[in-house]
């Protein structure tokens, strides 16, 4: 017969009422089909048997599909115990449906044993299955789905009589398990959601669209922090070069073009031998470090300096490079070197270097960006105590202040 209001077949055809129960959460087509099986008159044991030796000797569908349509209440009934589970009402029934056909088919009625106790174990293993595959991001075996479903049960059982959540082990010790089986399944058993669930059916808003990442920084930052660092670039040339050399180190403010020796030498207060000897010392460890030339370290440094006027700058307008260095690097070593360059190995071996060689090493190709130091760190490479950098970094930061109020800009 078909079914009243659906446009449907009827579920107790043997082909799709397995399939009958759509993935819907409509209350309306579940009390539909209720109702459709609770029609259908029981079976007496006498009349199981027959059918059951029906289906084994002649394959008869017609007794397959009335052996199976009898006891379609007792897979509603059997399923009511995985409620609230994972995974929808609807479905369970469907896969114990399946169940229940499976059993039928191989059901033997000379083994004097009532069908439904044979199919209650194909029932459950369907279920069980289902629990396994659909109920979260992760499948689970059979055995845990169902030990999942005991844990979220037990919980919810002591929160409506108690009104507080039990412990790991008070869990375990109920459900006769360890307590570290009980802390797996508890994180195992944490909702997980789609980053594409819809929010709403009106406008489709979807999860993504509401979180905020905050791993990477949003444009607009990016264009406020670059628009600070240039005003502050441009109002620094009015300051004393102790005071710019500050900001640059306490703030990491640069314009990124590397420098000279005697522009360093006189940038940090020392003479050009102490600046070229630590200079050295520093490409002399990251190189051997690395295994690879003072020229490739260059290449490697400068490619990680955002101004594209660097390496123009470094290699043709310094002036004061090491002997034997070039641009020019071997081909057959590119690999190697951009190895390098995706594991980060350059940045990481220059920070074990001494606080002086690192700084001096990226002030010498332009790379200090964002690199804070602290005011003791200053006060190191300077000579001067905490203090003094305080004071010297506070009275150039005012002046840029006071510069920024006037407007009055000069090219640096």
């Amino acid at each position: 017969m078909a079914s009243r209001g659906t446009g449907v077949k009827s579920p107790l055809s043997i082909h799709n009422m397995a399939r009958y129960v759509e993935r819907d959460e409509s209350y309306d087509l579940l009390n539909h089909y209720l109702q459709e099986i609770s029609k259908v008159p029981r079976l007496t044991p006498e009349r199981e048997r027959e059918l059951g030796k029906r289906v084994q000797e002649e394959n008869d569908k017609a007794a397959l599909e009335e052996l199976v349509r009898a006891n379609l209440r007792f897979v509603v009934s059997y399923a009511k115990r995985y409620r609230n589970a994972h995974v929808h009402f609807l479905d369970l029934i469907n896969e114990g449906n399946i169940g229940l056909i499976h059993a039928a088919k191989k059901y033997d009625p000379d083994k004097n044993v009532k069908f439904i106790t044979y199919a209650v174990w194909w029932i459950r293993q369907a279920i069980l299955h289902a629990l396994s595959e659909q109920g979260g991001a992760f499948r689970l075996p059979p055995k845990r789905a169902n030990l999942m479903y005991r844990l979220e049960k037990a919980i919810a059982a002591r929160i409506t009589d108690g009104m507080q959540i039990p412990t790991a082990e008070e869990l375990a010790k109920e459900l006769g398990v360890s307590v570290r089986e009980v802390q797996t399944l508890m994180h195992a058993g944490n909702d997980n959601f789609s980053l594409n669930a819809e929010l709403d059916d009106e406008s489709h808003t979807e999860l993504a669209d509401v979180i905020e990442q905050t791993a990477v920084p949003s444009a607009e930052d990016e264009m406020q922090s670059q628009s600070r660092r240039d005003e502050l670039l441009a109002h620094m040339s009015e300051l004393s070069p102790k005071e710019r050399l500050v900001l640059t180190l306490r703030h990491g403010v640069t314009d990124n073009l590397p420098r000279s020796i005697r522009q360093l030498a006189a940038f940090l207060n020392r003479t050009p031998e102490n600046v070229s000897a630590v200079l050295d010392s520093a490409v002399k460890k990251v190189s051997e470090a690395l295994a690879i030339t003072a020229s490739e370290l260059a290449s490697l440094l400068l490619f990680t300096n955002p101004n594209p006027k660097s390496i123009l700058h470094f290699w043709l307008q310094l002036g004061d490079l090491q002997e034997g260095m070039s641009s020019d690097i071997n081909p057959e070593r590119m690999p190697m070197l951009e190895s390098l360059k995706q594991q980060g190995s350059v940045q990481k071996t220059v920070d074990t270097l001494t606080l002086e060689e690192k700084t001096i090493l990226k002030l010498r190709y332009g790379v200090l960006q964002d690199d804070e130091l602290t005011l003791r760190d200053i006060g190191e490479i300077l000579g001067l105590s905490r203090e003094r950098v305080r004071q010297i970094e506070s009275r150039a930061e005012a002046k840029c202040r006071r510069s920024v109020r006037r407007g009055n800009v000069r090219p640096s």
